[in-house]
């Protein structure tokens, strides 16, 4: 069932066209009628700048454009049913207002929905969300949390906007690779890249075996899989974060993946060599300059086998890719977004993560240098709290992990705040046992404080579908926060359980309604929704 945002957008789109054909409004091609929700208080639950959009392209006044706009949608039934008031504000918006009778059917729908916030903008559609992919070199610091958490959380929001998602981590463990080849050196005591004091307890741990081992690619992919192994049940048992598929750059290898992919693009014409190196075109396809395959030693690069495993990925019957990289790995979007392209693989999209930086006076333990160990800021806030922090921040812009304020237990401290405000509403609604509200009940509420509750309910469906076409999570814990905020500012106002029995009945509905909003938006996050504190 489409949203109300979507049910405004097709009215508004429709009226367009019918006022064209008419001749009332100048016949110009609109790309899209955006639908947003107004920021300003007091301008309506929803507004379209479509007037502006139309005035400019036809060399005419917008507010004109609007005033005709808005006369004709004041007209639609449709709309009538789901708003009080159509009303044109400078200099050509075209503002909707909720209708009271209308914001109390949707509260209703919310109670009545089983998982209300989900949308089918996916469709089934089959995509591969990798994130993580770690080199196995050591253990997991606080820099890949992000990436971590980020990705379980969208995950989470595509499967609940309809898409078919396949968590996947790339395990970069092939024995030819330098990196493998480097941790097999520092294995045999040859070198120190990789040297820290967890990985001189794992090569203490299997001295005798590595003992035994002459070849540095050996000793690499022998230690590298049991770093992996630990990587594997510290994000299972500690951060909460399972993948259905763990794929081993080795296996790539072994199937001669990789092989078959170089004589593909061979075949196509796309390779040469230079300076004993065998390059890729891949200037043809958007990239700045032509990208090494395999170096003049005969080793093949990070980006040969990178292109064999996408290619593995489409080959799966996955429509869409999506890769969360490191900030490390911002200078490989565009050489691997050209390759894709000589694939024809278009649905694909490379979302980075940008630098962490702890904040607040908690000792942590250091692995290695300034390197935190994520494991050790887990133990220190809590995954909760963890989580909820690591996804304030939009993906590509740096942040500021506040380790006082996460590790705080009051109201000062968001998640505890949010999960205070669901307990709070699970102890109310257990005083209120056996009172189920009846859909008449809810015409008691009519106070500018229900109305506002009801009004930030409603848009979690909105949330659902924008995250999952633009994969900004941190949208998701903002509108939690701020549900949170509007019920205690709520129950602040108006006593919930009281002598008007249609009353408590209306008012207990919207803190039900809230409480499993709330609930939904932490399930999502990963979070846990306490009952009680």
């Amino acid at each position: 069932m489409a949203n109300t945002r979507t049910k405004l957008k097709r009215i508004v789109k429709k009226t367009i066209k019918e006022l064209q054909e008419a001749g009332d409004l100048p016949d110009v091609k609109i790309s899209d009628v955006k639908i947003e929700r107004p920021t300003r208080e007091g301008q309506g639950d929803y507004a379209t700048a479509v007037a502006l959009q139309i005035g400019s392209m036809a060399k005419r006044k917008p507010k004109t454009v609007a005033k005709i706009l808005a006369s004709a949608l004041e007209k639609n039934e449709k709309l009538g049913k789901m708003f009080s008031e159509v009303r044109v504000i400078s200099p050509g918006f075209v503002n909707f207002y909720f209708s009271e009778e209308y914001l109390r059917k949707l509260l209703w729908d919310s109670l009545k929905k089983e998982n209300y916030g989900a949308v089918n903008v996916g469709k089934n559609k089959k995509l591969n969300l990798e994130f993580i992919s770690v080199n196995p070199t050591g253990e997991l610091h606080v820099g890949h949390g992000r990436t971590a958490f980020y990705g379980d959380v969208l995950a989470n929001v595509l499967s609940y906007a309809g898409y078919k998602v396949t968590r996947e981590y790339y395990v970069n463990n092939a024995r030819q690779s330098a990196q493998i080849k480097e941790l097999g050196k520092t294995a045999l005591g040859k070198g120190t890249s990789y040297k820290s004091p967890y990985l001189s307890k794992k090569m203490k741990q299997y001295s005798k075996a590595l003992k035994r081992m002459k070849n540095f690619d050996a000793a690499g992919y022998f230690l590298a899989q049991r770093i992996q192994k630990d990587i594997r049940t510290f994000l299972e048992k500690d951060a909460g974060i399972e993948f259905d598929v763990w794929l081993e750059e080795e296996e790539l290898y072994n199937d001669n993946q990789v092989e078959k992919t170089l004589k593909e693009l061979n075949k196509k014409g796309l390779t040469y060599e230079e300076d004993g190196a065998v390059w890729l075109k891949t200037t043809k396809y958007g990239d700045s300059q032509d990208q090494v395959l395999i170096r003049s030693t005969g080793e093949n690069t990070y980006f040969m086998a990178d292109i064999a495993y996408h290619r593995n990925k489409v080959r799966r019957g996955f429509e869409q890719l999506v890769d969360i990289w490191g900030a490390d790995h911002q200078g490989h979007v565009k050489r691997m977004k050209a390759a894709m392209k000589i694939f024809g693989i278009k649905e694909m999209e490379i979302l980075i993560a940008q630098m962490v930086r702890l904040k607040g006076n908690v000792k942590l333990s250091k692995r290695k240098g300034n390197v935190v160990a994520l494991k050790d800021l887990l133990d220190a806030v809590g995954t909760d709290a963890a989580r909820y922090f690591y996804l304030t921040k939009s993906l590509d812009t740096q942040m500021e992990f506040d380790l006082k304020l996460a590790k705080e237990r009051s109201k000062k401290n968001p998640v505890y705040y949010i999960q205070y405000s669901h307990a709070r509403i699970c102890s109310i609604m257990k005083k209120a046992e056996n009172k189920d509200p009846q859909k008449k009940n809810l015409n008691e509420l009519k106070k500018e404080g229900e109305m506002n509750l009801i009004r930030k309910i409603t848009e979690l469906p909105e949330i659902i579908e924008d995250t999952a076409q633009d994969h900004q999570v941190h949208r998701l814990t903002t509108y939690v926060y701020e549900l949170a905020q509007e019920f205690n500012q709520f129950y602040r106002d108006y006593r919930v359980i009281g002598d008007d029995e249609d009353l408590e009945r209306a008012r207990l509905a919207l803190s039900a309604s809230a409480g499993s909003t709330i609930k939904q938006c932490l399930d999502l996050l990963g979070i846990s929704a306490p009952d009680k504190m």
